[in-house]
């Protein structure tokens, strides 16, 4: 039946109204589902967006006011008024307000609206309702629209990401950091004149995306004249995240205040009505309004004590809602579930709710006319209430209304079908696939597999079945995916499509690091079935198969992988086969390597799994910092609610860039980020891969036993499995460690774990990116010869040809193996290269090996320089160890004492980090689970910091910063 057809036999009286069951949003079999109070069948929240430059109507049934002459007043409520005024007067920027439903949220907000404009103040005010949550940005493409005329003055980048949120640009999503540093911009340039408050009320019904950014800008308010307040429901499930905003808990109101209201609203009534409605509401403002007329025409929903407050109020409602006419209430129900009535122009709705109105159901508040409902319980009642018929009929007119929308019209198209239909559940994988590109993966799977259960042709059933599996497995949702697995099984009767080994494939791979039988699987899959699949899945596969290569380093693995690549080389992307060279046998196509990543990564059309692979390509030919705005874009927006696999290995990839360019403090809080997503998803080999990358930083720093705790529980976990590149990684970080503290012994045989002398494992990265370690260990301990060979043999295999970085180690490595004055002029050329400046651990490490050897030689002036900027570059990294190293050359190159005192002491990044947190009175170990360091290293920081500052204990610190800041 079409919509227009089904409308009209619905409100013409064919199909009477029922309060039974409704159609629900997105079921994932195409059952109904009962009625409940809170009413999320329509799966979203409609942001109803008013900018409040003039003043509004002087009572709303909703708030708590009474008059009191010509000033509104909220009874008892003033304790929380005058706190909530601080956002206007500088005590705090942002606030949330939380309380129960029917509290007088609303009307504590609109108090602080009222008074903000009294002030000079200009007020944007955003109401949320669940109509369009679950579509990406909806929320913030309203709360935008009232400053829309400043957005001339932004910066380009800028005013083209909010032009992507608003609509007026096609593109990606931009990444949150972006997208919230506009905003605070704009706030600012809007500002100019007078500020801006921004409240948004029932804010635990934004969508995750919009309220990902709002918190991202509440939190960064002190710079922008605007302040942010946010209403949320006490006990309502919300993506919202506002831990680190000052909260204001919103009360019932106490006896006498009750009382007071009560008798200002209903000063008529009789007394013993009076202490009914008193025992009912329970100081509940919305009660107290709203249950007197209940009550006294003997409605039984207001006094069920079986059921909570907010139900009965419900209940209240729809008791109304019955004897409005058949017409309104459809209007009602369109703007329940998608807040518009026949069209997004259509502004006579509130024209045409006369009864809805008098009943106490909607106002007329908003500056444009729109109608909105008197309270968000009414939204539920009105849903709750309609029949399964009614709310098709609904969802049908709305999909014609949002067909220029991909993804609101799958999802009211989703939401009114129940029989299978091929050419709707197109619209609805169309609308899934538009959710994934804008980092709306939560959203997408769910669509997906409504998809399926619509799809008349079994295979196109499959595929979408299969494409919501493979989402959610890289959304992070491994319980969903796990579930779609077992309905492909059941679908395909056996445990072997492609489908569903790719997602189970996946999911192994993520929860328990499954290689080895993994890439079994899937490469017994390709082999098989290759040449009969669809080139996308082939490429999914392949892709697969890649990664658990990449993960295993193992030289049988990896050319079994590189035989079927091979095979199928016709049929793959540029990307797929980028991969393979660069992080398979990389020494092997090292030539030019760098430049096909620089040149794919300027390719149009990639998605986020393209993102992730080049950025792993471009790490390994150490120019990911060049890329560096493709993956914090990505990253910002898939973290949230996105491909989460995907952005745990940026998170990985952003670690080691992080410890490669000596940004160790950034990588500690990368490393806190990483764990706690990874374990909060269950991502079990992520989690340890994270450790086993940040012990590396901890070993570079001197913290050896941090840096061995960390690798002891990956160890363990990871040789079992068959994890080669954690095993490399966990190797390394030992290495690392025993050159830091100056234990030779221990750093030759960790570098005989990585690879052997004058060779360079194939597929064993580490085996070559260590090599100037691997040649001071063999230096320091005796292994002359040895060290010597593995020099000469980086320059055999061209290892210098992978990166500017790499070529700097090189001829690192053979100025330290030189025995002739030419180690000099190697080590000019290493420590003179373009490279060092961005890998400055490396550069104090080959500049340490120069001043030693020039110091040896005689040159005591050229030693002092070089041996100085070894100095500040390892204070300046925070490595206690290697900066007393080259501290002890340097006085042996005959620094004076006038030329110590005068040398500047400064405190790095992370010792004044540590001084301020140990001169604030807490523990190394307190100090230390703040930082991610040892108390170990802790003390060792503070070995040096003492000094520096010219204290000798922890009770001078906070005088001595205090006067270093003077």
């Amino acid at each position: 039946m079409q919509a227009k057809a089904l409308v009209e036999a619905v409100v013409g009286g064919d199909v009477p109204p029922r309060n039974e069951q409704v159609v629900g949003s997105i079921p994932t079999g195409g059952s109904t589902r009962t009625p409940r109070s809170e009413a999320s069948d329509s799966g979203g929240c409609f942001v109803r967006t008013c900018l409040l430059e003039t003043s509004r109507a002087a009572e709303d049934s909703r708030h708590t006011i009474s008059d009191m002459g010509s000033t509104n007043h909220l009874i008892g409520r003033s304790p929380q008024v005058d706190r909530l005024v601080g956002v206007l007067t500088g005590d705090g920027q942002a606030m949330v307000v939380e309380g129960d439903a029917g509290v007088g949220k609303t009307a504590l907000l609109q108090e602080l609206g009222r008074r903000a404009r009294a002030e000079g103040w200009r007020v944007a005010q955003c109401e949320c309702v669940e109509a369009e949550r679950a579509f990406p940005y909806a929320a913030l493409d309203r709360m935008l629209r009232p400053l829309e005329r400043y957005l001339h003055a932004l910066a380009d980048h800028q005013r083209r990401a909010v032009d992507t949120v608003l609509g007026r640009a096609v593109g990606d999503a931009p990444a949150v950091m972006a997208l919230g540093t506009a905003i605070l911009d704009l706030l600012v340039v809007a500002s100019a004149d007078s500020p801006w408050l921004l409240i948004v009320d029932d804010a635990q019904w934004l969508d995750s995306a919009s309220g990902v950014v709002l918190t991202f800008v509440a939190r960064r308010l002190s710079d922008a004249p605007a302040s942010v307040v946010l209403g949320l429901r006490t006990g309502e499930p919300t993506d919202l995240e506002v831990a680190g905003i000052e909260h204001l808990h919103l009360p019932p109101l106490d006896p006498r205040s009750a009382a007071e209201l009560l008798d200002a609203r209903h000063p008529d009534l009789a007394p013993s009505l009076r202490a009914e409605v008193l025992r009912w509401a329970v100081g509940n403002p919305l009660a107290l309004i709203e249950m007197p007329a209940s009550l006294a025409a003997g409605s039984p929903a207001a006094s069920r004590p079986e059921l909570p407050l907010p139900r009965r109020l419900e209940q209240v409602y729809v008791h109304r809602l019955d004897r409005l006419p058949q017409e309104e209430r459809f209007a009602l129900l369109l703007l329940a579930l998608d807040g518009v009535a026949e069209d997004e122009g259509d502004h006579d709705l509130a024209d045409r709710l006369d009864a809805a109105r008098a009943a106490g159901l909607v106002d007329r508040q908003t500056p444009d006319g729109r109608a909105s409902f008197r309270h968000p319980l009414v939204r539920s009642a009105v849903v709750g209430s309609a029949s399964a018929e009614l709310v098709q009929a609904a969802h049908l007119r709305l999909a014609e209304v949002r067909a220029g929308d991909p993804l609101r019209r799958a999802h009211h198209l989703a939401s009114a079908t129940i029989t299978p239909d091929e050419t709707i559940a197109h619209a609805v994988q169309l609308g899934a696939q538009h959710a994934t590109r804008r980092g709306g993966a939560a959203v997408a799977v769910p669509l997906f597999v409504r998809a399926a259960a619509l799809s008349e042709d079994p295979r196109q059933r499959e595929r979408r079945l299969a494409e919501a599996a493979f989402v959610a497995s890289h959304a992070g949702l491994l319980d969903d995916a796990a579930t779609l697995i077992g309905r492909l099984d059941r679908l395909n009767g056996d445990l072997a499509s492609p489908a569903t080994v790719m997602t189970d494939a996946y999911v192994r791979l993520h929860r328990d690091g499954a290689v080895i039988p993994t890439h079994r699987l899937v490469l017994d899959t390709l082999q098989r079935q290759g040449h009969d699949m669809d080139d996308e899945t082939l490429e999914r596969l392949v892709e697969l198969l890649l990664g658990l290569s990449m993960n295993s380093a193992d030289l049988v693995l990896w050319k079994q992988t590189e035989r079927l690549v091979d095979e199928f080389a016709g049929r793959l992307g540029p990307v797929t086969l980028l991969v393979r060279d660069v992080q398979g046998d990389l020494l092997r196509h090292a030539d030019g390597a760098r430049d096909r990543v620089a040149k794919a990564f300027t390719l149009p059309g990639h998605g986020p799994r393209d993102v992730t692979l080049l950025t792993i390509c471009a790490r390994s030919v150490d120019s990911l910092g060049e890329h560096r705005s493709f993956v914090e874009r990505m990253l910002a927006r898939e973290v949230e609610a996105g491909a989460r696999a995907d952005a745990m290995t940026l998170l990985h990839l952003t670690l080691l860039y992080q410890t490669d360019s000596g940004h160790w403090d950034d990588a500690a809080v990368t490393f806190a980020r990483g764990l706690e997503l990874s374990t909060s998803l269950g991502f079990e080999m992520y989690t340890h891969l994270y450790r086993a990358f940040y012990a590396r930083v901890l070993a570079q720093r001197g913290d050896v036993a941090g840096a061995r705790e960390l690798s002891l529980s990956v160890d363990a976990w990871a040789r079992a499995r068959g994890l080669g590149v954690v095993l490399e990684h966990v190797a390394g970080a030992a290495l690392a460690g025993s050159l830091a503290i100056g234990d030779y012994d221990a750093a030759w045989t960790h570098a005989l774990e990585i690879t052997s002398p004058g060779s360079f494992r194939r597929y064993v990265h580490e085996s070559f990116r260590c090599v100037f370690d691997f040649v001071e260990a063999g230096m320091a301990s005796g292994h002359v010869d040895e060290a010597r060979r593995h020099a000469h043999a980086a320059v055999d295999h061209h290892v210098g040809a992978v990166s500017p970085r790499m070529d700097m180690l090189c001829t690192a490595a053979l100025a330290v193996t030189e025995p002739t004055a030419e180690a000099d002029r190697l080590f000019a050329i290493a420590t003179g290269h373009s490279a060092g400046p961005s890998f400055p651990f490396d550069l104090a490490r080959i500049s340490l090996a120069h001043g030693r050897w020039l110091r040896r030689h005689g040159d005591l002036r050229g030693a002092r320089t070089t041996l100085s900027r070894a100095v500040e570059l390892f204070e300046s990294l925070g490595s206690p160890p290697w900066a007393d190293r080259a501290a002890r050359e340097l006085s042996l190159a005959g620094v004076s004492g006038d030329e110590a005192v005068d040398r500047p002491a400064r405190l790095t990044a992370q010792e004044l980090q540590i001084a301020e947190l140990a001169a604030s009175g807490l523990s190394n170990k307190q100090i230390g689970a703040q930082l991610y360091l040892s108390p170990r290293t802790v003390s060792t920081h503070l070995y040096r910091i003492f000094p520096k500052l010219g204290v000798s204990s922890r009770a001078s610190l906070r005088d001595a910063l205090a006067a270093r800041r003077l």
